[in-house]
């Protein structure tokens, strides 16, 4: 079925199918989804502003954010599966840059949502679990020293190309590698200034949620 459905689109076809599947995955934002129907808020609002992993832990807790993991790890993989059955590893790649679109520029959610590193990660260990396992081994590093997410993103992020090129030596892929890694530290230029000055906040697992049932019924009850 997939191969007649291949052949029927020809590439051009699959790539487009595959960027609109993307991203449109990618636009499931889980972190506002999540926040929105448990605790009837915007994540936004609060913390960081951003609709992303870090966040949703520090504003909801660990519970619902392992439903916000769950959601971003289960879009980024159904994404890449639909790349890679029409276009192979390449499509892939494609699939992963456009669910990271998606994730950062949510179609359903005024184009406000995450910095797109968790389905960044997701797209690394699908398409190579050996360029993600470089990347993870720096995040884990950077944030058991400094307790700074933000900083081990960013070098998880400045691993993907030189790893990409490593393993694969294709200019394309390692194109579309410097892109990605860029865009991902672009979005973290706001985090680099504050690790810059001393300021970044650093990672807690024992925070108090900002956001708790308790407010909600609170709010209900005025």
């Amino acid at each position: 079925m997939i191969q007649s459905l291949t052949q029927t689109l020809g590439t051009a076809g699959c790539a487009i199918v595959t960027m609109i599947c993307a991203y449109l995955l990618g636009s499931l934002s889980f972190a506002i989804i999540v926040c929105k129907l448990t605790l009837g808020r915007d994540i936004r609002d609060y913390g960081s502003g951003n609709a992303g992993l870090t966040n949703a832990y520090r504003t909801m807790g660990g519970a619902k954010t392992g439903l916000v993991l769950l959601g971003d790890l289960a879009k980024a993989a159904a994404a890449l599966s639909i790349g890679g059955a029409l276009l192979g590893p390449g499509g892939k790649l494609l699939a992963g840059a456009f669910v990271i679109l998606g994730h950062v520029y949510p179609l359903y959610f005024g184009f406000r949502g995450g910095k797109g590193v968790l389905v960044g990660a997701m797209t690394l260990l699908l398409f190579d679990w050996r360029i993600f396992l470089v990347a993870l081994g720096l995040f884990i590093i950077a944030v058991a020293l400094t307790r700074w997410v933000s900083l081990g993103s960013i070098l998880g992020a400045i691993s993907f190309p030189f790893t990409m090129y490593y393993f694969y030596r294709s200019p394309l892929y390692t194109v579309v590698a410097v892109i990605l890694s860029g865009a991902v530290i672009y979005l973290h230029r706001s985090n680099i200034k504050r690790i810059l000055a001393g300021k970044e906040n650093k990672f807690t697992l024992h925070g108090k949620p900002q956001i708790t049932g308790d407010d909600r019924k609170g709010e209900n009850g005025k």
